[in-house]
């Protein structure tokens, strides 16, 4: 009885703070997070969204001039901590009118592959803050806590298929307050979203246009609706989008150095009801730490002692048999070159033999041989990639588009360049390569050069260090 009294309370205090002004619900006001910190309007979002590796920093004045304390700050660092998981942790300070709450943000996702191109990822964001009154000035005939500390369990799932998704969040599911030891009685905040992402081929760079619809259910408000939609591209992004409580949206920003990422929104509001209200701020800046790649690991089946055994024997045998085989294949030439009685062409034939192993022994310790990267180098490296012959590959450009592909060759042809191409099943992309080397030596100095002044554009490279 007492917490439902607590609870009427609660929703009285929020009318008398706000009787002259207007309500301001109780969630993060997270509507125009289109893409860095995103993970707050659905945890899911960090596996790709979040941009990982990257440290941002997103603040919020409602309402409000700049020079005043921020309603809503974000403080988050994310990374992928696998090819199919991805994790985050945050500080965040939000200010519902009634409470100011203070604390961190535990995020953490998970893909499941479906099939091509195709993932169910789950996510969860955990809360741990302290709660205090905003206001020292409000009073309540049932005495209030003035200070709680919460927990709170937010879970969201997104099924992604290529560019389309679906999401949906509760953000508030499980809420336990560990001051009195007990379940919060809090309505929950429900959001459903569906997006399409549409690459586009902008400035000789690939660009994509994303729109998202969504609707949020807000305790003590009405249901929220809305759509943004983001151009993004290496160099800038623009945003814009509509909510049907707190209006209209702009934003743009900048990456500069292919790290550091500024921008900013703001928001009018166009219903009646808060029109004549000032206009809400929001900032937003990132660090990109790099691009993050993981190998595709096999999934090796529990094997029996008997059958490791035979296999060893197996190995075992076939090394034998190669042996006898090369050993047969030595006296065959041996005696070739006895019957023929052409003792220069015996010895010539030993010594190509000898020449080859030679080189082959190289060749193989030029493989083996580990590569240090140079500071800001972008360079990649695999075991093995759909059969590539080992080497040093020097790349243009990586698409995932066929067409974008397709007229990225014709341009380098019709530049009276040569270029050729290899396909990655592990991340579905085709790389365009304008030469393949044996050495890293020869491929830096083809790199810095511009292929000897051939392509005047960025190039990276990608080795196959081979089996």
């Amino acid at each position: 009885m007492g917490k439902f009294l607590k609870s009427l309370v609660l929703v009285f205090l929020t009318l008398v703070v706000y009787g002259q002004d207007n309500n301001l619900p109780e969630d993060f006001r997270q509507q125009n997070l289109t893409q860095f910190n995103s993970s707050l309007f659905n945890p899911t979002f960090s596996f790709d969204r979040n941009l990982p590796r990257s440290l941002s920093i997103w603040s919020r004045w409602q309402w409000q001039s700049i020079d005043a304390d921020p309603t809503s700050l974000f403080v988050n660092y994310t990374q992928k901590l696998s090819a199919q998981s991805s994790g985050g942790l945050g500080f965040f300070q939000n200010n519902t009118g009634v409470f100011l709450n203070t604390g961190a943000i535990l995020n953490y996702a998970f893909a499941i592959p479906l099939g091509d191109e195709s993932n169910l990822i789950f996510g969860a964001n955990v809360f741990a803050y302290q709660q205090e009154l905003a206001d020292n000035q409000v009073t309540s005939p049932i005495p209030l806590d003035a200070n709680n500390f919460i927990a709170q369990f937010a879970p969201g799932l997104r099924i992604q298929v290529k560019d389309f998704g679906m999401a949906m969040t509760i953000e508030n599911a499980l809420d336990y307050n560990f001051t009195d030891n007990e379940r919060q009685g809090a309505e929950r905040v429900l959001a459903a979203s569906v997006s399409n992402r549409f690459p586009i081929f902008l400035f000789n760079e690939i660009s994509y246009i994303r729109p998202l619809a969504y609707v949020r259910a807000v305790p003590n408000s009405d249901a929220q609706y809305g759509l943004t939609a983001l151009f993004s591209n290496p160099k800038f992004w623009l945003q814009g989008g509509y909510n049907s409580y707190y209006g209209a949206a702009a934003g743009a920003g900048v990456t500069l150095f292919k790290k550091l990422s500024l921008g900013a929104v703001m928001e009018f509001g166009l219903d009646d009801a808060i029109k004549d209200e000032d206009p809400t701020f929001e900032i937003i800046a990132s660090y990109h730490f790099g691009k993050q790649t993981f190998e595709e690991k096999e999934k090796k089946e529990e094997k029996s002692e008997e059958e490791r055994l035979q296999e060893a024997e197996e190995k075992r045998r076939l090394a034998e048999a190669e042996k006898e085989r090369q050993r047969i294949e030595e006296a065959r030439l041996l005696e070739q070159a006895r019957q023929d009685s052409i003792a220069l062409a015996r010895a010539a034939a030993l010594a190509a033999v000898k020449k080859q192993n030679r080189l082959d022994s190289i060749a193989k310790v030029e493989r083996e041989k580990e590569v240090t990267v140079q500071p800001n180098e972008k360079y990649e490296e695999v075991v093995s990639a759909d059969g590539l012959e080992p080497g040093f590959y020097l790349i243009a450009n990586v698409f995932g588009t066929k067409k974008y592909f397709e007229n990225f060759m014709r341009t380098l042809q019709t530049k009276g360049l040569e270029p050729k191409s290899f396909y990655r099943s592990l991340n579905g992309y085709n790389y365009v390569y304008l030469k393949r080397y044996n050495s890293i030596q020869e491929a830096r100095v083809a790199r810095n050069s511009g292929l000897n002044g051939q392509y005047k554009d960025a190039l990276w490279i990608f080795r196959v260090r081979g089996d």
